[in-house]
């Protein structure tokens, strides 16, 4: 890992000053830097800087996991391993997380649901039709708060609202929380999205939030200027939508 191209690489993942102060240098003689970028359930896809690369815990790992803390998440940072001439790849450590993103799972039991780690902004999304929820914002907004994440709220579907309804319901949301950034766009009519794009810098790490049918895919489609994500049409009778991904 001394090869100035992969750290760049790396760090144009995301890998910053944090990271380099919490690495055990002596352990980059045996495994390589990666991010894991995606999860199916007990396999993994990471990136490494240059390649992207599927991978599997180490059964030491799987042995010593007592909760769902102690398993890769989108976003972790781990000591991976490479085989088949950089094919497949085994984990054999993650590094410390600087953030990490939960949710409390339904039910008596205290559990939670693990959704990103090292994320640096979250971008909480609604739609201003039916979907607007304040106690669901409120939620997404405590969770985020909680673990020192920055947040931003996208209002989608300005193309059904009024100017008026608009601006009642960003009040409504300033009630909440004043200096919160709040962001009006339209998928359909492609307003907004220079704005969105704006927010984005390089380095940095975001999350999307939100729920079915609020048209985070199509947003995600429409910012990188292309169909790379599949989307699914929202239900008339009461404008819910689909899950559209089926993997983290």
């Amino acid at each position: 890992m001394t090869n100035k191209r992969v750290r760049h690489n790396l760090e144009n993942l995301g890998f910053d000053k944090q990271f380099y102060q919490d690495l055990d240098f002596n352990k980059l003689s045996e495994f390589e830097i990666a991010r894991v970028v995606s999860v199916h359930k007990d396999r993994f896809t990471i990136n490494d800087g240059e390649h992207e690369v599927s991978a599997e815990l180490t059964g030491k790992q799987l042995l010593n996991s007592n909760s769902a803390f102690d398993y890769p998440v989108v976003g972790d940072w781990v000591l991976a391993k490479l085989h088949n001439e950089g094919d497949f790849s085994i984990i054999h450590s993650i590094l410390p997380r600087k953030s990490l993103l939960k949710r409390k799972t339904s039910g008596k039991k205290i559990d939670f649901q693990l959704i990103a780690a090292n994320i640096d902004t979250v971008l909480i999304m609604q739609s201003l039709d039916s979907n607007f929820n304040l106690r669901r914002l409120e939620r997404y907004l405590v969770m985020v708060n909680d673990h020192n994440i920055h947040p931003v709220v996208l209002l989608s579907k300005s193309d059904l609202m009024t100017p008026k309804n608009i601006e009642d319901r960003v009040d409504k949301i300033h009630e909440i929380m004043p200096n919160l950034q709040v962001e009006i766009f339209s998928n359909k009519r492609v307003n907004g999205l220079e704005t969105i794009k704006n927010l984005l810098s390089p380095k940095k790490t975001y999350c999307l939030l939100g729920s079915s049918g609020v048209g985070k895919t199509t947003l995600l489609n429409n910012l990188i200027g292309k169909d790379v994500f599949v989307t699914k049409q929202v239900r008339e009778k009461d404008g819910r939508g689909r899950h559209a991904t089926t993997y983290r």
